[in-house]
C-alpha cells in the first residue's frame, strides 16, 4: 500500500480532498476522560472556530455558532451543489438519518442516529486554501523571525546532556546543517516521521533503539506505537452521468459546453473545476460494538464520478486493477459511474512506526496492521451493507445500476451483497487507506497535556501524532486546531504576548 505524505509547504493540506471535519465532540471529551486534560470538546471549540473563516452556502442548515468568521483558514461548501448530492441526502434523511451541520452539536448521538450534510470545504474562491495558504503565505519574507527552508530533511532532534532540546539537524544540498533554538523545539512531522524523529534521536523503546545501535537517551516505550488510521473501501456502480453530475456531465467530454464551464470558473471561482466531486458524508454508529457507543464509528461518503483523477490514481495503485475491476464500465464516457465510499472511522485495530535504519534517508517501517481486530470487520462489514441500503434508497428516486463487485469476488463468493463473506473478502483485497494516520506520539504516553514530550525538556509535538484517539471524521480540521491550542500552550508557558 503507497503511504504518500504532502512534502510541500503546507503538508498534506495542499493535496488532500479539502474536507473540513472535526470528528464527533464525543471524541474530545473521551481523550479528556482519559487523561487529555483541557482537551474535551469545550476546550477545543475556541481553537476550531479561531482558524476558520466559515463561508456557507446560502441554501445549506448550517450551525453558525460553533464556526468562526475570523480566521485565516477560509472553509466553505461548493457551489453550484450538484443534483446527485440532493439525492444522497435525501435517501438518508428518509432512512432517519438527520441532515444538519455534521461539525455541529446536532451531530452528538442524543441528537439523532446520525447526522448527513454536504461536505465543507478548505476552499477559497473556488481554490485550495491550504494551510501554506492560510497561515505561512502572507509571512513568508515579511517577518524578521520567520526562515522557510524548502528542500531540507530534518533528521534528528539535538539534545544535550541535561536532556534538553538545543536544536534541530537536517540535510539539505548534500550537507548536514544545524540551528539552534532558543526557547523549545516543536515537531510538526506527522504521525509518521515525528516518532521517526524522535527514535532517531535516541527517544523511544530502548531494546528496539540499542538493536540499531543506537543511544537509548530517554526509555519511552510508545513513540511509534498505537498508530491508527482509517480505511475505506470504494464502492462503484452504474448511473446515469446526468443522475450523477447533473449539468457538469457535459465537461467528461470534449464538447463546447465543457470549455463554457471553464470558462465560468475562470471568472466566479464556481463550476466543476471548482469541486474534488466528493461530496456528502454521513456519519453514524453502527451499534456493533458497546465500547464505541459514544461516537460515530462509521462515515458513507458520496463521489459523484469515478473521473476524480484521485480516484483513478488510487485504483491504479491496486494489484490486478484493469484485470478484475470493470473498468470499461467505470470509466466510460456514455455511461455514469458513481462512487460510495464505505468507511470504518473508529478502528480498534493498531499498528506502528519504527526504524528501517540510522541513516538520515532511511525510511520508516510501517505497519498498520489493518483489520487484525475481529471487531473492526464486523463494524466495517455493517457499514458496507448499510452503504447498499443507502444506494437502493437513491434508486427510488434515481436511475441506479448495479453495483460493480470485483470479477474475482464474484466468481469467488457469490453476487449476494448481504453476504458477510464477500464484504470481508472485499475489505481484504481492496480497502485503501484515506491517509489520515494518527496516535503515535498520543498525550498520555509520549507527550504530556501540553505536548511536551515526557523525558526531554523545551520539545513538544503538535501534529496528528499526539491525538490519544484518531477522531471519527477527516483529520485536516482536528490537526489544525491542535496547531492553533499548542501555539497558545507554548506562548503561555515561555510569557510570550
Amino acid at each position: 500500500m503507497r503511504l504518500p505524505r504532502g512534502k510541500m509547504l503546507g503538508g498534506s493540506t495542499g493535496l488532500n480532498y479539502m474536507a473540513y471535519v472535526r470528528g464527533h465532540p464525543n471524541d474530545y471529551d473521551t481523550w479528556k476522560a482519559g487523561g487529555a486534560d483541557d482537551w474535551g470538546y469545550e476546550e477545543v471549540l475556541p481553537f476550531c472556530k479561531k482558524s476558520e473563516d466559515f463561508a456557507p452556502h446560502p441554501d445549506v442548515k448550517v450551525e453558525a455558532e460553533v464556526h468562526g468568521i475570523e480566521g485565516p483558514l477560509s472553509v466553505t461548501h461548493r457551489d453550484p451543489e450538484l443534483p446527485s448530492m440532493g439525492a444522497f441526502l435525501r435517501a438518508a434523511e428518509q432512512l432517519d438519518f438527520e441532515v444538519g451541520d455534521y461539525n455541529g452539536h446536532a451531530g452528538r448521538l442524543t441528537a439523532s442516529r446520525g447526522i448527513v450534510g454536504p461536505h465543507q470545504f478548505t476552499i477559497r474562491n473556488g481554490q485550495r486554501c491550504s494551510a501554506y495558504n492560510a497561515f505561512l503565505e502572507a509571512d513568508m519574507g515579511a517577518r524578521p523571525n520567520l526562515t522557510v527552508a524548502t528542500g531540507a530533511h530534518a533528521s534528528r532532534v539535538l539534545l544535550d546532556e541535561g536532556w534538553k532540546a538545543v536544536g534541530v539537524e537536517w540535510a539539505a544540498d548534500g550537507a548536514i546543517l544545524s540551528a539552534t533554538a532558543a526557547r523549545e523545539v516543536v515537531l510538526c512531522a506527522g504521525a509518521y516521521m515525528s516518532p521517526q524523529l524522535l527514535l532517531r534521536s535516541g527517544v523511544g523503546l530502548r531494546l528496539e533503539l540499542e538493536a540499531l545501535g543506537l543511544k537509548c537517551l530517554v526509555d519511552s516505550p510508545h513513540v511509534g506505537k498505537h498508530l491508527k488510521d482509517h480505511l475505506y473501501l470504494p464502492i462503484p456502480f452504474e448511473c446515469a452521468s446526468s443522475t450523477a453530475l447533473g449539468p457538469l456531465a457535459c465537461s467528461l467530454g470534449l464538447v463546447p459546453e465543457a470549455q463554457g464551464l471553464f470558462e465560468e470558473y475562470m471568472a466566479t471561482g464556481k463550476g466543476c473545476p471548482a469541486t474534488s466531486l466528493y461530496e456528502a458524508s454521513l456519519f453514524f454508529s453502527t451499534g456493533t460494538r458497546p465500547e464505541k457507543a459514544h461516537t460515530h464509528d462509521a462515515q458513507i461518503s458520496w463521489v459523484a464520478s469515478c473521473y476524480d483523477p484521485n480516484f483513478y490514481t488510487v485504483c491504479h495503485g491496486i494489484v490486478d486493477f484493469e484485470e478484475h475491476f470493470h473498468v470499461d464500465k467505470m470509466f466510460n464516457l456514455e455511461k455514469g459511474t458513481a462512487i460510495l465510499l464505505a468507511q470504518l472511522i473508529q478502528p480498534e485495530s493498531e499498528g506502528e512506526v519504527t526504524l528501517s535504519g540510522t541513516g538520515a534517508s532511511d525510511p520508516p517501517l510501517i505497519r498498520h496492521n489493518y483489520l487484525t481486530k475481529p471487531a473492526d470487520v464486523k463494524a466495517f462489514v455493517a457499514i458496507c451493507k448499510q452503504t447498499i441500503v443507502i444506494k437502493d434508497q437513491m434508486a427510488k428516486s434515481e436511475e441506479m445500476g448495479e453495483v460493480l463487485i470485483p470479477k474475482n469476488l464474484a466468481s469467488w463468493y457469490g453476487t449476494d451483497l448481504d453476504s458477510d463473506e464477500l464484504w470481508e473478502a472485499w475489505l481484504r483485497h481492496y480497502a485503501c487507506t484515506l491517509y489520515h494516520p494518527t496516535s503515535t506520539c498520543r498525550i498520555g504516553d509520549v507527550v504530556d497535556p501540553r505536548c511536551r514530550v515526557k523525558g526531554v525538556r523545551s520539545l513538544r509535538v503538535a501534529d496528528a501524532s499526539i491525538m490519544p484517539d484518531v477522531v471519527s471524521g477527516n483529520t485536516q480540521a482536528a490537526c489544525v486546531m491542535i496547531g492553533e491550542k499548542v501555539a497558545a500552550m507554548i506562548a503561555e508557558d515561555n510569557a510570550v504576548v
